[in-house]
């Protein structure tokens, strides 16, 4: 388990959430940018523009 180590502490209105970033990165940030990147592949592979309907 993680100990809380003064060294480290952060200012701010967050300094539990600037830690976890500095620590482990920006998970939700990475997440938002994977998933536009996903959805964006996504679009390319499922381009239904040229689908007439009959």
């Amino acid at each position: 388990m993680n100990q809380y180590d003064p060294a480290h502490q952060v200012s701010g209105d967050t300094p539990i959430y600037a830690l976890l970033v500095r620590e482990r990165g920006d998970v939700p940030a990475e997440a938002k940018r994977v998933a536009a990147q996903l959805l964006a592949e996504t679009g390319r592979a499922v381009d239904f523009r040229s689908v007439r309907v009959i």
